[in-house]
Formats: C-alpha cells, structure tokens, sequence
C-alpha cells in the first residue's frame, strides 16, 4: 500500500512538472506571436547599414513588446515615391527632410510636437528642428545630416611632389593641384567633382562663386558666376581632362578606393567608410568658400506615419533609443555624420575620439556654421530639371551658357518658392 501511494505520488509529481513544463512553453510561444511588429523604412544602404542593423537587432534583443523590422527603400527619392504609393506603409520612416512638407500636405506624418521630451528639444539646435517643422508644428525627430567635404589621397599627392595639409583657398588652386599630379602621375586621376543632383549643384556652385544660390526664395542657376562656375568643371572633363568622364558616384568612390583618384567631393557620412577601406593615409578638407556663403547642409528626420496611439508611443521610443546619446555618438564615430545633440558635441568621448580621428572635426565644424537645404515645396520638380542640364553639361559636353538659361526658364515658369 505504501509503495502504491508512493508511486501514484511520483506520478502526480510528474504530471504537474509536464503541465507546468508545457504551460511555460506554450506561454512563451503565446509571447511570442502576439509580438507586435512595427516596420521601419530607410535609405540607409551600402556604407553605413551595418550601424543601423546593429542597432535594430539591440533594439529588439532588449524589447519583449515590439520587433523592429527595417527595410531598405533605395534611394531617398525611391522611398519618398513608394510613401506616397497606394501600396503597404510602413509605421517609422527615415525621411530627407526637403519631402516632409510634401507628406504632410498630403496628411501622411504624425504631428509630434507635444511628444517631443523637452531635454531632447534642449539638447537639439533650433535649425535642426526648423528643418523637420512645417506651419509652426513638429513632424519629424532630426537624425542623420551630412555636408560635403572633399576626401583626399596624401599618398597620391605625396608622390606628386605636392605638400599641402591646408585646405586650398580657391577652386583655380585645387586646380593647379591636380595639374601637377596629372603631369607627374600620369596613371591616376586627379579629381572627381560628381554632379548628379541638386545638392551636388548648389554646394558645388556657391564654392566656386562664393555667392548664395538661393535668394529671396528663389533659386539662380544662370548667374554669370554659376555660368563660370560649370564651364570650369566642364573644362576639368573636356578639355584639361583632370577628371574622368560619365563615372557615377559609386564608381567614384570605388576608384578613390583603389587608390587611382587623388580629390573626390563626397558627403560627410561616407567618412568612416572611406577612412577605413582607403589603404593610404586620407586627409579631409573643406570645399573653398567666401565667409558670405555658408555651406549646405543635407538631412534626414524620423517620422511617424499615421497610427494608433499605441503604435505611436511605441514608435517613439524606438526613435528615441536611434537618437539618445550613446548612438548619437556611435552614428558620428561608425559612419562620418555630425553628432548635433549638443550634450555629444561636447562629451569628453568625442574630445578623445578627435585625438586620434582629426578628420572627424571637419564635418562639425561645417555642420556648425551650415544651412539646412529644406525647400517649403518643388523640391522634386526642381530637381528633374537641375538634373536634366547637369546631364546635358558632364556628361554630353554642352555649353553651360545655353544649357543654364534654359533650365533657368523652365524653373522661373514653375513659379516655386524655396
């Protein structure tokens, strides 16, 4: 009897271990099923998407709410294109701040301005949140803004017989640079200016002018001096032949790589990448510029599209961890891309990172005296015709004057303000 009661109670014991066993992992199953998902469009590609998976994959690891599911759009035009699709949207989205007006016309953006933590307002410079602000209210978080600076070869030049630490004053001077490495390095490339978009145009042409492109909401393409400006960089292909002809970006920076290109202009955030896959010593220098031009300034918000009030807050908190003050740094130190949250800006971890990564110091200290480029509306249009006469001018060999005047037309019948 004894031994009965003893068995039937190992028995007992078995089945509640088994039911609790089973219990335990179908509650975590449950868990995990019921897992809200929340997807999360970018433009972040080939150079700095490993930095951002990072981050998503940390996000999720520590998150037993909400997965994070980032998905690649392409280009900045290509996600502002599928946005506005009739097609599946996404909760999140990492937007270049020139299409916000335009998705909030169309109603598309949460307004966030009583979202916002006011230490996070405070420790964010009110241009960076001017330029994700439309009609006096908040739509995006700033995130990712970039400048264009020009990456250099010292081993390129150094074997040219050119000394030069200092930026050049003048475009006539990084001029007589690439002359000398043409003659004496007649293997390499001297420079490569790209110039496929809007951006590339306007950063380029103030540089070279040392006037604004911009004025009283109005672009000016055709300028005697923006005239000069293009017939000069036509030269560089056409007739001086410093710089190859018909290289798109990508392939740009694959010869800057290679080590067969001495100057390439290129953003900010392809810094840490182009730094660290470059095999000889690269400095960085400022484009040339009058103190009357201040450079441009490209960036990228996060913003909220249109949700319930849960997958608002939850969306928010993912923006918030992309943004606080650990990845702010980790986004300045891993891709090139200025750190604009003041509380970084001056953290001891960044005046040690300086010390060993001085290139670093020119993107913030170009980013600190920048304009944000965040045209009201006509962004795309203006840029199809920009682009159109860029193509005419690089890749075709057509007179500047003529190409200029007439794209100026097409922009003034427009009627767009900037």
């Amino acid at each position: 009897m004894f031994l009965k009661r003893g068995s039937l109670y190992t028995i007992f014991l078995l089945c509640i271990l088994l039911i609790s066993t089973f219990s335990l992992l179908g509650g975590k199953g449950k868990s995990d099923k019921e897992k809200r998902e929340l997807r999360f469009w970018h433009s972040i590609g080939t150079y700095n998407k490993d930095v951002l998976n990072s981050l998503i994959e940390n996000y999720n690891d520590h998150n037993r709410q909400v997965l994070i599911k980032g998905v690649f759009q392409g280009s900045d035009k290509d996600l502002y294109l599928k946005l506005i699709s009739p097609e599946t949207r996404p909760d999140i989205v990492q937007i270049s701040v020139q299409f916000l007006p335009a998705l909030v016309e169309k109603n598309e953006l949460v307004d966030l301005t009583s979202s916002i933590p006011s230490k996070l307002k405070e420790d964010i410079e009110d241009k960076f949140w001017s330029s994700v602000s439309y009609r006096d209210r908040i739509y995006g978080i700033p995130f990712l803004y970039s400048v264009n600076l020009l990456f250099v070869n010292q081993h390129i030049l150094r074997i040219a017989g050119v000394r030069r630490d200092t930026t050049p004053a003048s475009w006539p001077e990084i001029l007589s640079i690439s002359e000398k490495i043409k003659d004496n390095l007649g293997d390499k490339w001297p420079l490569f200016i790209p110039m496929e978009s809007m951006m590339h145009f306007l950063s380029f042409v103030q540089s070279y002018t040392g006037e604004p492109a911009i004025r009283d909401g109005k672009i000016l393409i055709n300028t005697d001096k923006s005239i000069d400006a293009m017939q000069f960089l036509r030269d560089l292909v056409f007739k001086e032949r410093t710089m190859p002809a018909k290289l798109s970006i990508d392939e740009g920076e694959n010869l800057f790589l290679s080590g067969n290109l001495g100057i390439i202009a290129a953003s900010s955030s392809l810094l840490v990448y182009t730094e660290s896959n470059l095999p000889y010593d690269m400095n960085v220098w400022y484009l040339p510029s009058s103190a009357a031009t201040l450079p441009f300034i490209t960036g990228s918000c996060l913003a909220i599209l249109k949700s319930s009030p849960r997958e608002k807050r939850e969306s928010i908190r993912f923006i918030e961890y992309l943004t606080d003050y650990e990845n702010a740094i980790k986004w300045h130190t891993h891709t090139g891309n200025p750190a604009i949250r003041k509380s970084v800006k001056s953290s001891l971890d960044l005046i040690v990172f300086y010390e060993d990564n001085p290139n670093h110091m020119a993107s913030i200290n170009e980013i600190e005296r920048g304009l944000i480029f965040n045209p009201s509306s006509g962004y795309l249009e203006v840029s199809e015709v920009l682009g159109k006469a860029l193509e005419a001018i690089m890749l075709k060999g057509e007179d500047p004057a003529i190409i200029l005047n007439s794209a100026q037309k097409e922009l003034d019948d427009l009627n767009l303000q900037f």
